[in-house]
């Protein structure tokens, strides 16, 4: 097993490898992401965290009462438990900070040239206040410093040779394990809901966000309210959680240790991200540096007509420009992808699962859309900048030159569309509406090509 230099020298090599990988979109938290749990040596020789409070109290399923037999199992996990959860916490904590202060260099430096290009089309001082960058997650990283998320208040002990049906009936810890008729045996979950307590003038207003996943398949969901931005480290409430383990006389002791611990790992990676307050981490610091600058369009003037189709389609052009520069295309086509089809806001884990398992449990969850579509229009901003993508793509600075300065250009107000259509022909060389059609068939293309290749589960 690791010692407690070998865990923080690990910690670190994650940390550049989370810090050198931008964009690894399909990991939920920083836990999985850095595949803590997929890792069979890591059973950690850690101190309890400091701050993560008092002893798990460790119940008999069956009575309810406290957990009297001579299990060498149960002993073994009560034990490593606390280990484990410090362990994670303060892996977390090193994690996303590296990840915030990776994601705040390249922000700032996104921001720059995005603000230097936007400046070149007349769209004068955008910039990015430091202050403003990350204020949820850094008041969750402050929370995360003072203690804990989570208090692991109860450790459900069940004996596999003692389950049945008739045994569980009418017994409220055993809601949360079940006889499974697809894999012919018993699995487990947890429930847990976090509560934010934000102050508004006249009273506080509860926020909540729920999870669920099953521990054996890690499959789950992810239901929450948006998160204010007027929050403090206080207001988020502790996380109380009954951990249910099976456990049997008939199996190897040390094989049982092994796996409840690697569960315990891989479990708590996916439950275990208060920064999914933010936003999920497929989409989180993603697309803001865009909107920022469409917001900012918007509160002044510019010399065309049609704003509502113009502003969004400009902002986002010249940010794939600087996104091409910095990341490539790829970055460009997930970020669409993600958004359209694979954003999975409910899906905890690796597979989403509303975990409906007793009547009167009727989590309604979003599903990926299976053999999803790409329908691309020129009338639609989204349409609109592909087929701008298209051309740059094609004619590089030619076209990006020529589309300057006929906007920067402009004595009185004009049809944005309309200039980006003669654009387009004057550097292409056949008629606007021939190009944009071929353009939006080929970028539609590229996408389905990219998702079938990257996400090839939705398929």
């Amino acid at each position: 097993m690791p010692t407690l230099f070998n865990l923080f020298r690990w910690i670190i090599a994650a940390a550049v490898i989370a810090a050198i990988l931008p964009y690894c979109v399909r990991a939920q938290s920083a836990l999985s992401e850095a595949g803590v749990g997929n890792d069979s040596s890591f059973l950690i020789e850690l101190e309890a965290y400091a701050k993560y409070g008092g002893d798990i109290d460790v119940i008999d399923g069956m009575t309810g009462r406290e957990y009297h037999r001579a299990n060498d199992v149960v002993k073994t996990v009560n034990t490593n438990f606390p280990k484990i959860m410090g362990g994670l916490h303060t892996m977390l904590l090193v994690l996303e900070l590296k990840h915030m202060e990776h994601q705040m260099t390249i922000g700032i430096e996104h921001t720059k040239r995005l603000g230097e290009l936007a400046a070149a089309f007349g769209i004068k001082n955008f910039k990015v206040e430091d202050e403003s960058w990350f204020l949820k997650e850094r008041r969750i990283l402050a929370r995360l410093r003072e203690k804990p998320f989570f208090q692991i208040k109860e450790l459900v002990v069940w004996h596999e040779e003692e389950l049945s049906e008739i045994a569980l009936r009418g017994n409220e810890r055993g809601k949360n394990i079940r006889f499974s008729p697809d894999t012919l045996s018993w699995e487990r979950r947890v429930l847990t809901e976090w509560e934010v307590n934000v102050r508004t003038r006249n009273r506080f207003r509860r926020i909540n966000k729920w999870q669920g996943l099953n521990l054996d398949t890690n499959h789950g969901f992810h239901i929450s309210e948006g998160l204010p931005t007027n929050i403090s480290p206080s207001s988020f409430k502790e996380v109380k959680v009954c951990y249910p383990i099976i456990v049997s006389s008939e199996r190897d002791t040390q094989e049982q240790n092994d796996l409840l611990q690697q569960q315990i790992v891989k479990n708590l990676s996916y439950l275990y991200d208060p920064f999914s307050w933010a936003a999920k981490r497929t989409t989180r610091f993603r697309g803001r540096i865009p909107g920022t600058l469409h917001k900012h369009l918007q509160d002044r003037s510019y010399r065309v007509k049609d704003r509502d189709w113009f502003d969004p389609t400009i902002c986002n052009f010249l940010n794939d420009v600087v996104a091409l520069q910095m990341y490539g295309l790829k970055e460009i086509y997930d970020f669409y992808v993600v958004q359209r089809f694979e954003s999975g806001r409910n899906l905890l884990g690796e597979e989403m699962d509303p975990l409906n398992w007793h009547p009167g449990e009727e989590r309604e969850t979003h599903q990926a859309r299976k053999n999803p579509k790409v329908r691309l229009n020129f009338n639609s901003p989204t349409g609109a900048r592909f087929a701008m993508l298209d051309a740059y793509l094609r004619y590089g600075d030619e076209f990006l030159e020529i589309l300057r300065i006929q906007l920067t250009g402009l004595k009185e107000k004009a049809v944005g569309r309309d200039i980006v259509e003669q654009v387009i022909s004057a550097v292409s060389g056949v008629p606007a509406e021939s190009y944009i059609k071929a353009a939006l068939k080929a970028q539609s293309e590229g996408i389905m090509e990219y998702h079938k290749k990257h996400y090839p589960e939705s398929y």
